[in-house]
């Protein structure tokens, strides 16, 4: 399911304005509509009966990003009213005509992109409820005392029982959201029945005259990541338009399906180890790249991030070559001398190289020279804001900790900083001062500490508050992996108490209360429950301080957290990020709490709050929610949004997978520079739950 799901990052006040829109299949960010930038280059137009028609607005997006280049497209496509019409403008909501749409330039947004590998909320559920001071259930030891049994489904129940209601549920509804939801359940699943294989029941939604059932379907395929029967050469088909894809959808493959294919190959290509599978799907993903008649920028970015996801190691010959075969695709591609419009799309091959081959490659060096270079203006005619941005979150993914003038990317971090200080964007000082935090060692700590006392409350305070959490979580895991006592840098959480002591800004105290838990300034404990308490009408700030709670393991905030998530039904955001909270302090009483919110024919939530309901459940939830779940999903007296979100819960819950499969998309995102395909809020890739 997609949704306009902007709550996470929205005030109450949108929130209420939230809860009349239609969903289009649920959704997953907190990101905004105004990240995908306006004019040409958009999804083109949709079919009969598709989410959305063309837009009677052009979407706010950030500005140095116009892409007016050589890589023009259809008009983008906006969200859909319940009568499903387009929603007049692309704004945000507005209140007596000021605009309450969020800021994507704060920290928040970089978080809820890359959140969840920060969380670990799986090995969180699996451990044993520690006692205040125990570091095995934040750490995920192995050294654990014991297991709780988090009563996940087991094998034989995916297949007996929740593969075929799936299944039963799919033949008997056209609804689009109940579709979509099942869609999914069963791609996360990913198992084939013994009558039936996840192929056969996908590939026929692709003929359906509903577009967004089409794209759902392909990316199915790809989270699903089975190979055997035909998988691969179908998404090559339906990427690369030809016979094959033709065959399959009946018609011409639109630019949008294409884009969701080459996604869908990425995720299944990244899933398997076999070469085969491997060269066989960058072969498709080359060959659009390369693709110059493509007149849509959706493809081209989706087989950019595709590359980015083939997770090619150097350890035999064969597997070098195609690694340097796809660095080599993404280095032609950047080097191009493209327009603003081609510019926004060369943003996105920083952070893929960044992926493709991290820190250790034998080019990374001259790699992170060109995106110094990049920063500094030195590639020529290259006006792009995004550029710069993309190269800084790549440096920040790409370099060794900083400890001193002979560490061997002093250079990168020094050049970070004066970007922090000095750069005339906003979004890339920000960024700058999180790749310090990333990169790590003890002068970008002392940096950091610096800017956090003297930067601007509003704006560089929060990221710096965000980066120095980061850097101490790396440093924390480091002391696990080694074998060392786990020891919490006291200065640092001085530096961080002493700041939320004082701090009024929402924003900033939110990015303090994550970076608390992330680095485990328990100190700090007993003033985020007390300003967590008496402010939960500031819902995005009483959230993050919840979750910074469960991020520390602080056990003794168990009954607060409890608390707040009983007082949530009306803050949908509130009550994700407190169930969160007490999933990873261990407390399975919140998924019940969940169930029975979700569950109850008394209660009718709005969108949002379904959204945040399920979500949370299905992070939180284990095999004792999935009997009811079924039930509201077969149960056709129920509304078609109560139904789909049942389908949501359950495929969260029946996730064969330890983190989200948009995580590894979403991860050191430039989102800045997306596309619709990619997310704009309603109908991109990362708006699916």
């Amino acid at each position: 399911m997609r949704t306009h799901f902007l709550c996470t990052l929205f005030g109450a006040a949108a929130i209420a304005m939230l809860a009349d829109l239609a969903p289009a299949h649920g959704g997953k960010y907190g990101g905004p509509a105004d990240v995908v930038p306006p004019g040409g280059g958009g999804s083109g137009p949709r079919t009969p009966g598709g989410p959305s028609g063309p837009s009677t607005g052009k979407p706010g997006g950030p500005s140095g990003a116009i892409p007016t280049g050589p890589v023009p497209g259809g008009p983008t496509t906006g969200p859909r009213t319940p009568g499903g019409g387009p929603m007049p403008g692309r704004g945000g909501p507005r209140t007596g005509g000021v605009s309450i749409e969020p800021d994507s330039g704060t920290w928040d947004f970089w978080w809820e992109f890359n959140k969840d590998a920060y969380l670990g909320l799986r090995d969180a559920l699996a451990t044993t409820a520690p006692v205040t001071g125990d570091d095995e259930i934040w750490m995920g030891s192995t050294r654990r005392r014991s297991a709780i049994d988090t009563q996940r489904p087991s094998h034989g129940e995916l297949v007996d029982r929740v593969l075929p209601a799936l299944r039963a549920t799919l033949a008997s509804t056209q609804q689009r959201d109940i579709t979509s939801a099942c869609l999914v359940a069963m791609a996360k699943i990913g198992l084939d029945h013994p009558e039936f294989r996840l192929v056969d029941v996908f590939a026929p939604t692709l003929r359906r005259g509903d577009q967004e059932l089409r794209e759902t379907a392909a990316l199915a395929l790809g989270i699903a990541a089975r190979v055997g029967n035909g998988e691969v050469e179908l998404l090559s088909g339906l990427a690369l338009d030809d016979a094959r894809g033709r065959k399959a959808v009946g018609a011409e493959v639109d630019p949008r399906t294409r884009s969701f294919a080459l996604y869908a190959l990425g995720l299944l290509a990244h899933e398997h180890a076999d070469l085969a599978i491997k060269t066989a799907a960058f072969e498709v993903m080359q060959h659009v790249l390369g693709d110059d008649g493509i007149p849509n920028r959706n493809p081209k970015v989706a087989a950019i991030h595709a590359i980015s996801l083939l997770d090619l190691g150097r350890d035999s010959d064969a597997a070098i070559a195609l690694q340097d075969r796809a660095l080599a695709a993404l280095e032609r591609f950047h080097a191009q001398k493209l327009g603003p419009g081609g510019q926004l799309l060369q943003a996105h091959c920083p952070t893929a190289i960044a992926k493709l081959i991290g820190r250790d490659h034998p080019r990374a060096a001259e790699l992170r020279r060109l995106f110094l270079r990049e920063l500094r203006g030195e590639l020529g005619q290259r006006s792009s804001h995004d550029l710069a941005r993309s190269s800084v979150l790549a440096l920040g993914r790409m370099c060794a900790p900083h400890d001193g003038p002979d560490s061997p990317d002093a250079e990168v971090s020094a050049q970070l900083l004066a970007t922090f200080h000095d750069h005339k964007d906003e979004q890339t000082r920000s960024f700058a001062a999180l790749a310090l935090g990333q990169i790590g060692g003890s002068e970008n700590r002392k940096v950091l500490l610096a800017a956090l006392r003297t930067g601007t409350k509003s704006i560089e305070r929060p990221w710096c508050a965000l980066a120095l959490g980061v850097l101490a979580r790396a440093e924390l895991l480091a002391q696990h992996r080694r074998g060392d006592e786990v020891a919490p840098d006291p200065v640092l959480g001085d530096a961080l108490l002493a700041q939320l002591e004082t701090a009024q800004d929402p924003g900033l105290v939110g990015a303090l209360g994550v970076a608390c838990g992330l680095s485990r300034t328990r100190d700090a404990a007993e003033l985020m429950k007390k300003r967590m308490l008496a402010d939960l009408q500031k819902e995005a700030q009483a959230g993050y301080l919840c979750l910074g709670l469960g991020l520390m393991g602080e056990i003794g905030a168990r009954e607060d957290v409890r608390k707040v998530l009983e007082q949530s039904a009306r803050r949908p955001d509130l009550l994700k990020q407190s169930a969160v909270a007490l999933g990873l302090l261990g407390d399975k009483s919140a998924a019940e709490l969940l169930r029975r919110k979700i569950c109850d024919q008394e209660v009718q939530p709005n969108l949002a709050s379904f959204s945040a309901l399920a979500t949370a459940l299905g992070l939180i939830g284990d095999r004792t929610s999935l009997e009811p779940l079924q039930r509201l999903l077969d149960d056709t007296q129920r509304t078609d949004l109560a139904r789909a979100f049942a389908g949501v819960a359950i495929g969260g819950i029946a996730d064969r997978a330890p983190l989200p499969w948009h995580q590894k998309l979403s991860s050191d995102l430039n989102y800045r520079a997306t596309v619709e395909t990619l997310t704009d809020g309603q109908t991109g890739i990362l708006d699916i739950l």
